[in-house]
């Protein structure tokens, strides 16, 4: 008896959580006039840090084994390789038909692959540098232009990496040479950031990176966008890059109750999110959503939250809405009992649970569904992935058993 009040009083905290939490969550940002703010965001809490895009013109991945440096592209940086000889033309420059030098930038899906990478032939070259297999420090071999966020051009030399004490050296001069400045940038204290930012014009770092844990950023970025004819061309855009390592994964095409995030792979690309769910009518002059694109996000608490936009009002304002619906919670432990072999999902269900044994599309055996008290309500044979209508069921907690003579697996559901 006394077991058994423990489940009621657990299913009543459940229940109470799981209407709160499962809800869909409407929210309206602002990025400010001219999208001139990032915004970094939790899935979980929200907004965590508005904050200017301007001030920077570089920025240096902190991580002691990696070379990944970037440019504020979304600010107007642009970045060149110099074409015309290596670190030894130092002082003898010549900038002659840099407007028809092709620029470099930060990559859309990777964010260590940075405008200064993008030269890279693979290890041990990582574009501006190249990796010293005795010291192991990353030795600058490359010149570039850079334009920097003021609209000044000025040569510049990352001159190496001492990885051992994950430190950059950075030369820096007007195209005369003039006003040359030589810089160390010490990442270690900054080491919990993915980067950290530097301006040239002000010779000063920044650390901009919210100290919060943060899922996406809202912000302008190089991407290849599509042009008339179809072929692929580097744009600046406005819209969504995930952190570092964020899973999440897109579907077009689909009604405001799809929830189906499983049957896609998550990817790790900075810009799975992107700028393309939404399109400027060139016949009303307004931004239109296209809110039959769903993105499902999974956080680092393995929290799976599905996210479609439903407004963008356009730089005027740099406002824009979106619904947030968790759909899978690990925090909330009755999503999965085992996740080697069964997943059922979408947890909680409404009106329907999909049945799904791992790696095994044509699994032969039997699914039985109970209530807490132990009472079997459904039962059925299953021959492959199997869907349960639980329209008619009542709202609370159940457990479902998937079983042959290889296999038993149960799991928790909610029924909302």
């Amino acid at each position: 008896m006394k077991k058994f009040l423990s489940i009621i009083a657990l299913l009543a905290i459940i229940s109470c959580n799981s209407s709160e939490v499962f809800s869909s969550n409407p929210d309206t940002l602002s990025m400010n006039p001219g999208y001139a703010s990032d915004i970094f965001y939790s899935m979980s809490q929200g907004e965590v840090l508005n904050t200017p895009r301007a001030g920077w013109d570089m920025a240096f991945y902190t991580s002691a084994f990696s070379a990944g440096i970037i440019i504020n592209e979304g600010s107007g940086v642009e970045l060149y390789a110099y074409p015309n000889g290596d670190t030894s033309a130092w002082s003898s420059m010549d900038t002659t038909g840099l407007s028809s030098w092709t620029p470099l930038y930060n990559s859309p899906t990777d964010w260590e692959d940075g405008a200064f990478n993008r030269t890279s032939q693979g290890h041990p070259d990582y574009g501006w540098g190249v990796y010293n297999m005795i010291t192991h420090s990353i030795v600058g071999d490359s010149l570039f232009v850079i334009k920097t966020e003021d609209g000044s051009f000025k040569k510049l030399w990352i001159v190496d990496k001492i990885s051992v004490d994950n430190l950059y050296n950075i030369r820096f001069a007007d195209l005369d040479g003039a006003n040359q400045v030589d810089q160390s940038i010490d990442v270690k204290p900054f080491i919990s950031k993915n980067f950290i930012y530097y301006s040239i014009t002000n010779d000063e770092l920044l650390d901009r990176e919210p100290s919060e844990s943060w899922d996406i950023l809202f912000t302008k970025y190089i991407d290849l966008t599509p042009t008339s004819n179809g072929e692929l061309v580097e744009y600046l855009v406005t819209g969504v890059t995930s952190n570092v390592g964020l899973h999440a994964n897109k579907f077009t095409g689909v009604g405001p109750d799809f929830d189906d995030w499983i049957s896609k792979p998550f990817d790790s690309l900075k810009n799975t999110i992107g700028y393309d769910w939404k399109s400027f009518d060139m016949q009303t002059f307004s931004w239109v959503v296209d809110d039959s694109i769903a993105f499902f996000v999974k956080d680092d608490n393995d929290d799976v939250y599905k996210l479609v936009f439903t407004y963008w009002q356009g730089s005027s304002t740099g406002v824009f809405a979106m619904n947030k619906s968790i759909v899978s919670s690990s925090s909330i432990q009755y999503d999965v009992i085992s996740m080697n072999n069964l997943t059922i999902y979408p947890n909680p269900s409404v009106g329907y649970v999909n049945v799904k044994v791992a790696n095994n599309d044509n699994f032969k055996g039997q699914v039985v569904l109970t209530d807490i008290s132990g009472r079997m309500v459904y039962e059925s044979e299953i021959n492959g992935n199997h869907q349960i209508n639980t329209s008619g069921f009542n709202t609370g907690m159940y457990f479902i058993t998937v079983s042959n003579s290889q296999l038993k697996e149960t799991s928790r559901l909610i029924v909302k």
